[in-house]
């Protein structure tokens, strides 16, 4: 059984960035995992917590680069990697401006930049698979305004 919670919290924001959290979810899921030291967001974008990898160099990202290509981190490098990625290839190129997703991809780079034990979040609309060398760990509905689709967020441990 995959412990399940729901949250109800406040949108948007302040910044109003396209596509960020709404108010109260990274510091809810860090103090949920046990405040993780290590945290990267490879969607970088406004995230508080953390190192962030953006494409857009204008969000002053830690690293820029894209999540499909990791490189520049060494392997088991974050006891937290949040994914919060575009929800399709539309949003991807209308919003950011950037090419198609590959879930497999961003994922297997997720995984690999995650400590072993270490967890990997994936903030979705809908209900992602669990990727290679993870193993379910929680899972958390997100509700924050009506008429305004749900947010799923998974939560996986690496194994190994």
């Amino acid at each position: 059984m995959i412990p399940t919670e729901t949250w109800v919290l406040p949108r948007p924001r302040k910044n109003r960035y396209p596509g960020g959290f709404p108010l109260h979810f990274e510091k809810k899921l860090w103090k949920l995992l046990g405040s993780p030291e290590k945290v990267l967001h490879p969607f970088g974008g406004a995230a508080e917590i953390g190192d962030r990898v953006d494409i857009n160099p204008e969000t002053n990202p830690n690293y820029i680069g894209d999540a499909h290509n990791l490189s520049m981190i060494p392997d088991e490098s974050y006891d937290l990697v949040i994914l919060d990625p575009p929800y399709d290839d539309e949003q991807a190129a209308k919003l950011y401006k950037t090419p198609k997703l590959k879930y497999s991809k961003y994922v297997a780079e997720a995984m690999r930049v995650c400590k072993v034990g270490g967890k990997v979040a994936v903030y979705h609309w809908v209900w992602t698979p669990r990727p290679e060398n993870g193993k379910y760990c929680n899972r958390i509905v997100i509700l924050t305004r009506v008429w305004h689709r749900p947010r799923v967020c998974n939560v996986y441990m690496r194994e190994r």
